[in-house]
């Protein structure tokens, strides 16, 4: 993964934890600035290790940590990072969802070698979608259930998710069905 996400990751446990719980989580991990080069590219093994000290230090399971990074990454860093590409995706949720394959092509022009995810909107009621969620990276449900939620507060269109189906427990790739309230 990119150093983009160790940042984020970062950045994520000193809003949520503070600054003294990224102290102990980088020392536990011999983590340093080297490791948060936006642009460069890490080998996964590391954002992992990174990750599964943060649940150690911070007496956390991933799912719980995942899904906090999840929602911070739409709320703090794409946001902020990408406004003018999060913008031009949509201006609801389902729109942005819809576009998320072409976001995803857009960025990889600037990162070499991005490894992304795909992304389909089936269409079931007015009120409910079915997002299929292909990754080349296993464990990313729960970051996935976290965009999700942080896209819910983005465009203030409340959703309940449920994942319906899991690549974990054989399925072929997530599902996960959407019911938007009225």
């Amino acid at each position: 993964m990119y150093g983009l996400i160790h940042r984020a990751i970062r950045d994520c446990v000193k809003t949520e934890y503070g600054d003294s719980a990224w102290g102990r989580i980088a020392e536990t991990a011999s983590l340093d600035d080297s490791m948060f080069v936006s642009m460069q590219a890490y080998p996964d093994e590391l954002t992992l290790s990174m990750l599964g000290t943060a649940c150690e230090e911070l007496d956390a399971d991933l799912s719980q940590l995942l899904h906090q990074f999840g929602r911070y990454w739409v709320l703090h860093t794409a946001r902020k990072g990408y406004g003018p590409l999060f913008s031009f995706s949509g201006d609801n949720m389902r729109s942005f969802l819809s576009n998320l394959n072409a976001m995803h092509e857009h960025l990889a022009v600037s990162f070499a070698n991005l490894r992304q995810p795909s992304f389909k909107v089936e269409d079931m009621s007015a009120e409910v979608i079915h997002l299929h969620y292909e990754s080349p990276r296993d464990g990313l449900t729960d970051f996935v259930v976290g965009l999700i939620s942080g896209l819910s507060e983005h465009f203030d269109e409340p959703v309940e998710c449920t994942v319906i189906e899991e690549k974990a427990k054989g399925a072929p790739h997530d599902v996960f069905r959407l019911q938007f309230s009225s």
